[in-house]
């Protein structure tokens, strides 16, 4: 496999930005090339006094802004590592389906992820996010785990009987 083109999805996360140092070290095998994407996730609130269109504007915009954020930053690691990135912020209430379509859009070679963000880390498993582009994805997707999630062998200095 030629990989070419590589489509880093952050969220910002540590392990997002992991993922992202981890797509500029494959983008040296051949790639240089590198599109960074993050989906903008408003959260809708309830409260009487987001019922509003006007309450429901400044959700979406803090998402962008974060989601800019978080591109911005895979896009400064991918220039301090010499490949070049294109960003792209999208919002939507799905994560997943973007991620997929925007690797098959851009004709990406590779989709390289963190396996989940913040939310995810107190349920200790992969990310739906991440589990949605595994099933769904035609494109191979390498997902990289939190490491303070692996568990390592305890080592007991003392004979055994």
């Amino acid at each position: 496999m030629i990989i070419e083109k590589i489509l880093v999805a952050t969220d910002g996360s540590d392990v997002a930005v992991r993922a992202a140092q981890m797509a500029v070290v494959l983008a040296h095998t051949g790639a240089r090339r590198m599109v960074a994407v993050s989906v903008a996730q408003p959260q809708f609130s309830l409260a009487p006094e987001a019922s509003s269109i006007h309450g429901l504007e400044p959700a979406a915009d803090r998402a962008l802004k974060a989601a800019r954020a978080h591109v911005e930053t895979v896009a400064r690691i991918a220039k301090s590592g010499g490949v070049s990135c294109e960003v792209l912020v999208k919002l939507a209430s799905s994560p997943g389906p973007e991620i997929v379509q925007t690797a098959e859009d851009y004709e990406c070679d590779l989709i390289v992820m963190g396996s989940h963000g913040p939310s995810a880390v107190e349920r200790g498993y992969a990310g739906s996010v991440a589990q949605y582009v595994l099933a769904r994805s035609a494109i191979p997707v390498l997902v990289l785990r939190d490491p303070r999630e692996t568990t390592q062998p305890e080592f007991r200095d003392e004979p055994l009987s």
